[in-house]
């Protein structure tokens, strides 16, 4: 009875938790249950209940595709170039940004750099076309005038990858300042006072005490971020990529769009989202335990 008379008591916080709860059940728990057509020859017409069950054979047929293991590796390659560009300047930035003493100059700074995060890919990617086209990009343009060959950004597979991982860090880096920023209000300004008393100088400040002060924070940003090796935006690599460069291109996402969408086959489909959830979760729990072993807290 106490139970009930203190929900009753908060109804109106739990009222607003009711929103959140439902969307979590209706658009990401309840569609867990089509998960099953990774088991089964799945038909539309006889649908989840009726379509035969096959057990692992969807899954040995695509571990069986060279495709499959391609746009597994490119996943990963892009994934992990961008995280090795993207994390330390995001921290780098926002370390930067902390050390910005104008709040007005501040402010406009911070406004600039998030601004790309809201940006449309359809949007970067048509910015990215006028950059980097061979016969009509800026840059190639640029390249021209100073007596130098076009540089195919969008059409050969090394600087095609190349303009993915720019592309990503431009558009996400101002983003993901924000945790680091949030994380350095915390830090006692008593700690900088009494370093620069000692007559530290600022950079020394900054490695003795910003970075040790924030140093869970960014180990927790990234095993996160380390947990989503395998999974990449649909967006970016579909807007971006070409025939010409489907070799490095195409990547889990896209390779579940085209199979899946276009190609109608339902089962695969499922069977390599399946996988990829997997994997990730492996990941996860391999990355966190490794920081617990290093004397980290970790995020488990």
């Amino acid at each position: 009875m106490k139970g009930f008379e203190y929900v009753w008591k908060k109804k109106w916080s739990y009222l607003m938790l009711l929103f959140p709860v439902l969307y979590y059940i209706i658009f990401k728990y309840i569609p867990m249950g089509g998960l099953v057509m990774a088991f089964q020859d799945y038909n539309i017409f006889r649908g989840v209940f009726d379509s035969k069950f096959v057990g692992f054979s969807v899954f040995e047929k695509i571990f069986r595709d060279k495709q499959f293991w391609n746009v597994v590796r490119n996943t990963l390659m892009l994934n992990l170039l961008t995280l090795v560009m993207n994390f330390p300047l995001t921290i780098g930035l926002a370390l930067l940004l902390n050390e910005v003493t104008n709040a007005r100059f501040k402010k406009l700074s911070q406004s600039l750099l998030y601004l790309p995060h809201f940006i449309s890919w359809v949007v970067v990617a048509g910015i990215a076309m006028n950059l980097f086209s061979v016969t009509s990009g800026t840059f190639n343009h640029m390249i021209k005038a100073a007596g130098g060959d076009p540089i195919p950004f969008l059409s050969s597979n090394g600087w095609w990858i190349f303009t993915y991982v720019v592309c990503n860090v431009w558009k996400e880096i101002g983003w993901g300042t924000v945790i680091y920023l949030a994380a350095l209000t915390g830090v006692d300004e008593s700690l900088y006072e009494a370093a620069y008393l000692d007559g530290a100088s600022k950079i020394k400040r900054i490695i003795h005490i910003t970075i040790p002060m924030i140093k869970p924070v960014i180990i927790t940003m990234l095993i996160l971020s380390v947990s989503k090796m395998m999974s990449i935006g649909l967006d970016a690599p579909l807007l971006l990529g070409n025939t010409k460069v489907m070799g490095v291109s195409e990547v889990i996402s896209t390779y579940i769009y085209r199979i899946g969408i276009e190609k109608a086959q339902y089962s695969q489909s499922t069977a390599v989202g399946l996988f990829q959830s997997v994997v990730n979760i492996i990941v996860l729990l391999a990355a966190d335990k490794f920081a617990k072993k290093i004397g980290e807290e970790g995020i488990i």
